[in-house]
């Protein structure tokens, strides 16, 4: 991972999985300006200065404004402009105002909403505002109407707009099976504790170790799992009954356990709640004599974002000893940073107290109150550590708290440059000193899409949403999709397929891979990308050994929406097979007259490069039974798409 030029290590005692980068983009010019949240703690997306990256965090910001951008000439494109101020989902969560002037006395043309994209699913507790500048470039909020460019500009209403991008909130994201999410235990949260830990002894009661068995898919034989692995952690009580502590220390965990501080009791620990982006998770204990015996312990209060050069003190079980370690430092820098677990940008602060493999979950405290969770140093760095501030935190509990799972951070869907270059401020219109980024691409199934608009000046409210990646960045605690159909091996391209290439993945990945994962976007929901992982070789597909690592465009000319609908194309022509064709019957008027169609004989695949394959439909039944016997293959099919 990289993080400023340097390599970030989350504090897991056993080693760290990898993660992945952000992504730049490129496409249709439209301008995004500075834009301001509602809420005080809030997540965005910034184009940083001097990158092509978007960054992400929370961070406190002050009441929202409008902005305006002007038009761009016809060889440039329509500008657009959007201001957001975000709340909870359910209500009008996101408002903004759009203005676009015509350049040079031309005059954009209108487009219809109603021709946008559908808006996918959910949205989540804090909003996010996606691909916006940083703290660092964004000019001062003005409350005031926008103001207008110098060009003449024209205004559209938008009812339809409104009404289309506003929509109830329904969660959608769920856990894997073996988190169990009680939702009455969860619920709890909405209630303070009835007392917090008070005094160093107190305090150090309600931290506990925590010893982890993962067991992580192997993304090249999905049916198979890598070694297991044992980590340990260290965890502190948040709530009633609820540990907190990083997600890495439980991701793809089989087995967890915890042992309070001066005891060698070990007990039986769930994962109640996970949010792999913001590198938290909850657990629970069901044995009563963990959260009473010797004492009884109480949670950990949480404190606000603390000051530059504060102190703060680190406790944890690291490496090298079974008691608890305490170390401690000050707050060095407050800033956007990147999360080495899943590759996130959030807020996070820097400090020079030690974190070392063992602090991961640990409490980072201002005399009783906990102010950070540590979660991953710099390693080749002398005692330069990151905690997790608090409102990360409180936006990870209350959205456990009020959907019974971590929903996740929103983004607008876009991908955007900086303007630093004065020609493209110039022929952009931009005027001294207004400030902005320009947006390169919109995701075409994010409310975004549904209502940013060339040339129109628009007011509407927009529900800001989670959006999916064309490539998912991680995909921790849930087994990987594949399908196997005469030995060809179809799953869809995540990232942590591309890890399986070693821990320099991003060179050694097949390359056309890999800028699939860092430049592509959703154009429909539910799309992926579906490539044929490898040929487990049998007579059925014999010379098709070195077809791997290719994405897969169509079957029977019908274009591939995802990995489950490829399976539907295989098997939905799929019909009895005929009598074995008498001698020399196989031939210009046998098998070459079968239509090579959905539901004939021959199955045709597709693939980039404009390589073709061809599968006997009625040979692949025996074939994929043999086959699955030799290479002891359990099931051609994932369960999730087995249905």
């Amino acid at each position: 991972m990289q993080a400023g030029g340097l390599p970030l290590r989350r504090m897991l005692s056993a080693g760290r999985c990898g993660g992945s980068t952000t992504m730049p983009g490129a496409g249709a010019a439209q301008l995004l300006h500075h834009y301001h949240r509602h809420h005080h703690h809030a997540r965005f997306c910034a184009a940083r200065a001097g990158d092509r990256h978007l960054t992400a965090g929370p961070w406190p910001l002050p009441a929202p404004a409008r902005v305006e951008v002007p038009a761009l000439p016809p060889h440039l494109s329509a500008a657009r402009s959007l201001s957001a101020a975000a709340s909870g989902p359910g209500s009008a969560s996101a408002t903004a105002g759009l203005t676009a002037a015509a350049a040079d006395g031309h005059r954009p043309p209108s487009l219809n909403p109603a021709s946008a994209p559908a808006v996918p699913r959910v949205s989540a507790d804090d909003s996010m505002v996606g691909g916006l500048p940083s703290p660092s470039s964004a000019s001062p909020a003005s409350t005031s109407s926008p103001a207008t460019a110098s060009a003449p500009s024209t205004t559209a209403a938008a009812p339809s707009t409104t009404a289309a991008a506003l929509r109830p909130f329904a969660p959608a994201r769920s856990y894997s099976s073996h988190i169990k999410s009680d939702a009455a235990l969860l619920a709890a949260l909405a209630d303070g504790p009835a007392a917090y830990a008070r005094g160093m002894g107190s305090v150090l009661d309600s931290i506990i170790k925590i010893y982890t068995v993962h067991s992580r898919p192997n993304y090249t034989l999905p049916w198979q799992n890598h070694p297991k692995r044992e980590s340990t952690g260290t965890g502190f009580v948040v709530h009633d009954r609820l540990i907190l502590t990083n997600a890495h220390v439980v991701a793809d965990a089989t087995y967890v356990l915890v042992k309070r501080h001066g005891s060698g009791t070990k007990y039986r620990a769930d994962v109640q709640a996970v949010g792999h982006d913001c590198d938290l998770a909850l657990l629970s204990v069901e044995d009563e004599s963990f959260w009473t015996s010797p004492t009884a312990m109480l949670p950990l209060e949480l404190g606000p974002v603390p000051e530059l050069q504060q102190g703060v003190v680190v406790v944890g079980y690291p490496t090298g000893g079974d008691n608890t370690s305490v170390t401690s430092g000050v707050v060095s820098r407050v800033e956007v940073a990147q999360y080495a677990h899943a590759a996130s940008h959030l807020m996070a602060c820097q400090i020079d107290a030690a974190i070392n493999p063992g602090n991961s979950g640990g409490p980072a405290l201002q005399g009783d109150q906990v102010v950070g969770v540590a979660f991953q140093n710099l390693p080749g760095a002398e005692n330069i550590g990151y905690i997790i501030p608090t409102p990360v935190v409180g936006h990870f509990l209350s959205e456990v708290r009020k959907y019974g799972s971590y929903q996740g951070y929103c983004s607008l869907g876009v991908l955007c440059q900086n303007l630093e270059n004065p020609h493209l401020r110039a022929a952009l219109g931009m005027s001294e000193g207004m400030t902005g980024v320009l947006i390169n691409t919109i995701q075409k199934t994010s409310n975004a899409a549904k209502v940013l608009r060339e040339g129109q000046v628009l007011s509407y409210d927009l529900t800001v949403t989670p959006n999916d990646l064309l490539v998912p960045v991680h995909c921790y605690d849930r087994l990987p999709s594949y399908y196997m159909f005469a030995g060809l091996v179809f799953v869809p391209l995540t990232q942590p397929y591309l890890h399986e290439y070693g821990d320099d993945w991003m060179n050694t990945a097949p390359r056309r891979l890999y800028d699939k994962a860092m430049h592509g976007m959703v154009q429909k929901p539910g799309q992926q990308v579906v490539i044929l992982s490898q040929v487990l070789v049998d007579d059925v597909n014999t010379g098709y050994q070195q077809f791997q690592s290719l994405q897969v465009l169509r079957v029977d000319g019908v274009e591939v929406l995802n990995l489950a609908h490829l399976k539907q194309l295989v098997e939905g022509g799929t019909t009895p097979a005929p009598a074995a064709p008498a001698a020399g019957a196989d031939g210009a008027n046998g098998g070459a007259a079968v239509a090579a169609s959905g539901g004939g004989r021959y199955v045709r695949f597709e693939l980039e490069d404009e390589r073709v394959l061809v599968v006997d439909r009625y040979l692949a039944g025996d074939a994929n039974r043999r086959i699955m016997e030799r290479y002891r293959v359990p099931s051609s099919v994932s369960a999730d798409i087995a249905g």
